[in-house]
């Protein structure tokens, strides 16, 4: 058989889902004579590759061998005019396979074979969700990447990149970018600058890590009173307190001054966290001789927390009124106030288990957004039972 018969019979062979027969076969046209193949050739050859080793890996070994040799074979096709490219999807297959074990330094490596001006910004939507494009994807890759690896100034770059050259963002990744500068400008002790950036993500995520973020950078800058006050919406937050333990350790650095017997009961807490965990407990906790035995969890985090509410709303007086409405099924309701106005709440407001109406409540407002009504509106928060 010749040469043109044995193409022609491997590319039959994998239009008819038959990949290993036609990777065989290409491999043995490949070892005779590697001159012998055009562009056209080479591409089948690398797609045969790529199902039999590269989408469907074995180990990852094959998946990187396999990849590697399709990026030797041909080079990267602009899928700007071009629907397919085996060299790309090799690639981002590593890539992805790499992000998800979190191998952020080994994904600069493969990350340099990509062009992201050859990237199309194709986003798929599957089953009603929206999929990143690949050249998005590359960037939320390669920021991620140099966050990690403390290569800052690179992260600076290539976040500024993305938001300079990408059209659209899914799921607000462009708050991301803006969050990976923010912390990279932190560590070059540019300060300012990074609360900047966290002000457009503060726009979009109200999450106490970036309350956190603000606080660490104006205690950095010897603000503690604005960086309490970011301190106070970090703790306040319903996310789970085990998560927040570095939180309880910069209120412990920075009430220490300020309020010691509060301070060190955020220090217990942190303590008690990481005993809780198993993490490595620093020397300087150990110094303290903290006892976890001796300290009831939840009291503690009852009096850290109402703390914090005082201190929100220290300048704002206390109102009173009468649960009139509970749809329990959706957890919010409706207080009217003294003054006979309708205010929102959520149950995660309530500083105890039990919501009815009729129930006499004290609370604080806050502005809120009404979004059906699309205009400002009140909400009721720190709601305690009379």
């Amino acid at each position: 058989m010749s040469n043109n018969s044995q193409f022609k019979q491997a590319q039959k062979l994998y239009g008819s889902c038959k990949y290993e027969e036609s990777l065989n076969l290409y491999e043995q046209l490949f070892d005779e004579n590697p001159k012998d193949f055009n562009m056209r050739d080479l591409i089948s050859y690398c797609w045969a590759i790529y199902q039999c080793r590269v989408k469907n890996f074995t180990d990852e070994n094959q998946l990187f061998n396999a990849t590697e040799l399709i990026t030797e074979l041909i080079p990267q096709a602009d899928l700007n005019y071009f629907n397919t490219c085996p060299y790309t999807f090799s690639v981002m297959k590593v890539l992805d396979f790499l992000y998800g074990k979190k191998e952020y330094y080994n994904m600069s490596y493969w990350l340099d074979k990509l062009n992201p001006v050859l990237l199309d910004e194709t986003r798929n939507n599957y089953k009603g969700r929206l999929y990143r494009s690949k050249k998005e994807k590359y960037y939320d890759y390669a920021s991620k990447s140099h966050l990690e690896c403390a290569e800052w100034d690179l992260c600076i770059d290539i976040c500024n990149e993305a938001l300079d050259c990408l059209n659209s963002f899914t799921n607000n990744s462009d708050t991301w970018y803006h969050w990976r500068i923010a912390k990279s400008l932190k560590e070059l002790h540019r300060n300012n600058e990074a609360l900047e950036f966290l002000n457009e993500v503060l726009k979009v995520k109200k999450d106490w890590f970036v309350f956190k973020e603000f606080a660490e950078n104006y205690h950095i800058l010897n603000e503690d009173e604005k960086a309490l006050n970011y301190i106070c919406e970090a703790i306040l937050t319903n996310d789970p307190v085990n998560i927040k333990v570095n939180l309880y350790c910069l209120a412990y650095e920075i009430l220490d001054e300020l309020n010691q017997e509060i301070a060190f009961r955020h220090v217990e807490l942190c303590y008690l966290l990481k005993v809780e965990s198993g993490a490595q407990i620093p020397d300087e906790l150990e110094d303290l001789m903290i006892d976890e035995t001796e300290i009831d969890k939840n009291q503690l985090i009852g009096e850290i927390n109402n703390y914090w509410s005082d201190f929100k709303f220290k300048n704002q007086e206390q109102e009173y009124g009468t649960v009139s409405k509970y749809f329990e099924d959706k957890n919010f309701g409706f207080i009217i106030n003294n003054k006979d106005e309708s205010i929102f709440f959520h149950k995660n407001e309530f500083k105890g288990d039990n919501v009815y109406v009729g129930q006499l409540v004290s609370f604080y407002s806050e502005k809120s957004f009404d979004k059906s009504k699309n205009e400002e509106s009140l909400k009721a928060v720190c709601i305690r039972g009379e």
